[in-house]
């Protein structure tokens, strides 16, 4: 009888081992499935970290900032990391932006500028503000639109945002209040 015994308890230890092997497999399949990107906002698709094995949806968009005339640099490897890279980067300073997401979505320029971590709205561009004297505006493919953060980014898209000094029309201005504004140091029709 206690051969018998030891012999059951042999039995316990065997099918505790295949049990956790089992375990072990499950876990290892479920973990290595695709992840569900259904159940995330393009917002998070943007922000996740990737590799290229994942890449599903490939789009090259082109940005431009220019503020008071002057060229703003867009950041070589803005969402770039050892490891892994968001869906929207950068490689090089150029303004070529590359979406490389594991899932096609509708990006917006307010994704990329949440990868890199500036402002961008209708009211601000990085540091500038509007004011009284200074617009923001947006050209896409040459035409002003009016999308802003809201421009969808699309393949060989180009898109530059303006940050400049608002026009003054003097024709709205009587004698003294163009005189007031000439000695303010306006000039050629701009503040």
């Amino acid at each position: 009888m206690k051969h018998h015994s030891s012999n059951h308890a042999g039995w316990w230890i065997i099918g505790g081992f295949m049990g956790l092997v089992v375990l072990f497999l499950v876990l290892a399949i479920r973990s290595s499935a695709p992840p569900d990107y259904a159940k995330k906002t393009t917002r998070e698709i943007a922000l996740l970290c990737t590799t290229d094995m994942a890449t599903q949806f490939h789009i090259h968009p082109f940005l431009k900032i220019i503020a008071n005339g002057q060229k703003q640099e867009i950041p070589l490897n803005i969402g770039i990391f050892p490891t892994c890279m968001n869906s929207i980067h950068t490689h090089d300073a150029s303004g070529k932006l590359h979406v490389e997401s594991p899932e096609k979505r509708d990006f917006t320029l307010a994704d990329f500028f949440a990868v890199w971590g500036k402002p961008f709205t209708k009211d601000q561009i990085l540091d500038y503000k509007v004011d009284a004297t200074h617009r923001i505006r947006e050209t896409l493919n040459g035409k002003e639109v009016q999308d802003f953060e809201n421009t969808v980014l699309r393949d060989g898209d180009r898109i530059i945002i303006y940050y400049e000094a608002k026009q003054v029309s003097y024709e709205n201005y009587n004698y003294h209040q163009r005189h007031s504004l000439l000695n303010k140091k306006v000039f050629y029709g701009f503040y």
